[in-house]
């Protein structure tokens, strides 16, 4: 009798694992953007990241087709289909977050930004939303221990820097000289795919309380 539950629980780790897989690969990109941001030596990482950013889209497809062959098959009771439900709505926001780091990617490969000062603020919003990444894997990772997390607390810290990014740059452009105008203004756009790329790691950490407790922030 206790076969088919067993199966069942076995087939929930495997959803689990795939989801990690790809929110791993989604934060080996970031850490690479981060790693440029740092060291600016963008022609390293530019093909990985888009690599990668393939293998993250077809991922993305095999959770949502593996979750729903669990719906059909196995008519899950209320708080294991909050769990299915909840990994391909995380696994969504996560692919979208790599479409985040790719874009960034695409950005800086066009920006001339070996001869200017990437401003310290970018570098600190990068770096704390990459902790928020990490937070929401290692809280998906505990999924099975109904542990509830706090890291769309952590938003507001990347929106205060984000202000302060962006107030920041401003700065920069008007007091920069004609050829590195566009450099400073295509930073704007990086520091806006790295706020909108914590929006989405919140968003993973309150999807994560909704299957743990059944409750909506």
């Amino acid at each position: 009798m206790l076969q088919p539950r067993s199966t069942f629980e076995d087939e929930l780790l495997k959803l689990q694992l795939l989801v990690l897989e790809l929110a791993n690969e989604v934060k080996t990109n970031g850490e690479l953007l981060l790693e440029f941001l740092q060291n600016k030596d963008i022609d390293k990482i530019s093909k990985q990241i888009k690599d990668r950013d393939k293998l993250i889209d077809k991922a993305r497809w095999e959770v949502h087709d593996f979750g729903d062959q669990l719906l059909i098959l196995q008519q899950p009771v209320a708080r294991d289909f909050r769990q299915i439900v909840t990994s391909t709505q995380i696994t969504d926001n996560y692919e979208r977050i790599g479409d985040h780091f790719k874009r960034t990617s695409k950005i800086l490969e066009k920006a001339s930004v070996n001869d200017i000062e990437i401003p310290k603020e970018i570098i600190d919003m990068a770096s704390l939303g990459l902790n928020m990444l990490s937070e929401s894997i290692e809280a998906y990772r505990n999924i099975f221990q109904n542990k509830t997390n706090n890291i769309s607390s952590m938003d507001d810290e990347v929106d205060k820097l984000y202000k302060q990014t962006v107030k920041k740059l401003i700065s920069l452009i008007k007091a920069a000289p004609d050829e590195k105008i566009e450099s400073f203004s295509k930073l704007l756009f990086v520091a806006q795919s790295f706020e909108r790329a914590a929006d989405h790691a919140a968003k993973v950490g309150d999807l994560i309380n909704f299957a743990v407790t059944g409750k909506r922030r």
